[in-house]
């Protein structure tokens, strides 16, 4: 059993990875990394200051798509660095482009439908103001 004290997490596609003999598991503010099968814990991390909405296997590491933070992780859970927005890292839509990982970057959008372009070093190299 994992437990945490951050925000409300859903079950969904990107709320677990499983490999080999791991299981990396998003469950409110944290990620848990569990040895199968009898599922001890090795490592845990607050990966995001609220709730982590999903997480992402990414070379060397994870990325962990959280509300108020983008963090990439290394293997041993350690925070190698973290990016955050002008709002929460999802629209009021919940549209599948509203993160998404491509070969070089991130594409993040937050709740005004701002656009960022962040690369794997967490910085933010282009960014789209929403004029609505």
């Amino acid at each position: 059993m994992v437990g945490s004290d951050g925000g409300a997490t859903g079950i969904h596609n990107h709320s677990a990875i499983i490999s080999q003999n791991e299981l990396m598991l998003c469950c409110s503010d944290t990620v848990f990394k569990l040895i199968i099968p009898d599922l001890s814990l090795q490592w845990k991390t607050i990966a995001d200051s609220v709730t982590c909405f999903g997480i992402y296997p990414h070379k060397d590491g994870y990325i962990v798509h959280g509300e108020l933070e983008i963090t990439y992780l290394n293997t041993y859970g350690q925070i190698v660095w973290q990016v955050g927005g002008r709002d929460i890292w999802t629209t009021i839509e919940g549209a599948a482009d509203d993160f998404k990982i491509f070969d070089k970057y991130i594409i993040a959008r937050d709740w005004g439908h701002n656009k960022y372009k962040i690369d794997f070093n967490g910085n933010i190299t282009d960014y789209n103001e929403n004029n609505i």
